[in-house]
């Protein structure tokens, strides 16, 4: 790819400039990377802070390594299960002969902890687009045309319905889905699921 597009930022203000993709709209802005008008719909800013078309971002996205979502995984997993994995163990030490209630209320707390975590979890993905993990190593989910992920379509199409797939198909479906990721798109079967993609948050460009 060549060298950037620099906007005039006089040009951006020229009268009657229409949006390259609504022509019924103004432009707003000029898209840093291929020079079209875009409006305020198409209108997305980069990591970079400046402006793009929304048919550009996606291009400028570098996909996350397998290994970078290998991990991230792992650790969103341990995240979720420790607060239950720690009062089941403070549960063993304490719990002396029937004082069985010790135990019982430990695990509660266990499991209430991890739910916790797991509700914060999907907040910070529905809000940031990362997890513990994706922050811990640099990564995040997006649509495919670049635009954050929604709640809904996280838990339903990127989580749910992945983990139906995978009961009705006796686990099958979890066994390839993490082998798509080493496809050039880099996409799992629940991404395909759910148009989603992971991405490095920041890149040199």
């Amino acid at each position: 790819m060549g060298g950037m597009y620099q906007p005039d930022p006089s040009v951006t203000q020229r009268p009657g400039a229409s949006c390259a993709e609504h022509a019924d709209r103004p432009a707003v802005t000029i898209c840093a990377r291929c020079g079209s008008y875009a409006c305020d719909l198409c209108l997305r800013v980069g990591q970079d802070r400046q402006d793009y078309c929304a048919r550009c971002v996606p291009m400028l996205q570098q996909l996350a390594e397998p290994g970078a979502r290998f991990v991230a995984v792992l650790v969103d997993r341990l995240a979720v299960f420790l607060p239950f994995l720690v009062t089941s163990i403070l549960g063993g030490v304490l719990s002396r002969g029937d004082e069985a209630a010790i135990v019982g209320v430990l695990s509660i707390l266990g499991m209430l902890g991890s739910l916790g975590v797991l509700g914060y979890q999907l907040h910070l993905i529905s809000t940031t687009g990362q997890s513990i993990g994706k922050r811990m190593m640099g990564i995040l989910v997006v649509r495919t045309d670049g635009k954050p992920i929604d709640l809904g379509r996280l838990v339903l199409l990127r989580n749910l319905v992945p983990e139906f797939i995978n009961m009705a198909t006796c686990g099958l479906f979890g066994i390839v889905d993490p082998l798509l990721i080493f496809t050039s798109e880099r996409r799992c079967l629940h991404d395909h699921i759910a148009d989603t993609k992971v991405v490095k948050v920041n890149t040199d460009r």
